[in-house]
């Protein structure tokens, strides 16, 4: 296989174009993923995202979840396959916390009846403003039968992850995923990471831990390879 040259840069992770049209390399960075004006890194921080994502993903895959994840290819690369994507992104609440307690009124550390589905529009300019279903359709992002397909992975998704981190003892708060399509197919797209998972320790007396794993800048350099301490043993 051969890689050409970088056509997609993100602020943690970039694409590269291959020989074969249909897939693309995925190379994490050690940048964090805050928007500060500048760029953060973290020696190694790529390396642990990339394992974290690519056992994940093949672990959703061994529940037949649609992805795109391939294989790995080095201690930062995935191979993947190369999607349309979905310009929208969505963000599921197990938990109510931070801006969801705000903007609803419900106490944090609330464990919600039933999981939370919001969208985002996928535009910087307009600071991905939250949007649903409706303006979807309307916007042209996708029709029914895909947004069908993202609500079906998805909620697929979350009922995977939730089990598998309540047996390391961690709960599932919130996270966010996006998707494409290969031809008339929608699958799971982009990263499954602590960049894009938000989890609580649980403590013997089944109560929520909310400080061991909260991500800040502060607590980055611990908290990365501790997540991927629990979730690769």
């Amino acid at each position: 296989m051969k890689v050409q040259e970088k056509f997609v840069e993100g602020r943690t992770k970039s694409l590269y174009p291959t020989d074969q049209n249909d897939h693309l390399l995925m190379e994490f960075s050690d940048t964090l993923p805050f928007e500060t004006g500048k760029k953060s890194t973290i020696k190694g921080k790529g390396i642990i995202n990339s394992e974290i994502s690519s056992f994940l993903f093949g672990y959703l895959q061994s529940y037949n979840v649609p992805t795109h994840f391939i294989k790995r290819i080095d201690d930062k690369s995935s191979l993947v396959k190369k999607l349309s994507m979905i310009p929208l992104q969505m963000l599921i609440w197990n938990t109510a916390t931070g801006s969801l307690s705000k903007r609803l009124g419900i106490a944090d550390g609330t464990i919600l009846e039933t999981p939370v589905l919001e969208y985002y529009l996928k535009d910087a300019k307009l600071k991905n403003p939250m949007i649903n279903d409706y303006h979807a359709y309307a916007l042209g992002l996708c029709d029914r039968n895909d947004m069908s397909a993202v609500v079906r992975i998805g909620t697929k998704v979350n009922a995977v992850l939730k089990s598998f981190f309540q047996r390391k003892n961690l709960a599932l708060v919130n996270f966010t995923l996006e998707f494409g399509k290969s031809g008339h197919q929608v699958m799971l797209g982009d990263e499954i990471s602590p960049d894009t998972f938000n989890v609580w320790g649980i403590n013997k007396d089944g109560k929520f831990d909310k400080k061991t794993f909260h991500l800040s800048a502060e607590t980055a350099k611990q908290l990365y390879p501790k997540l991927q301490e629990i979730i690769l043993k």
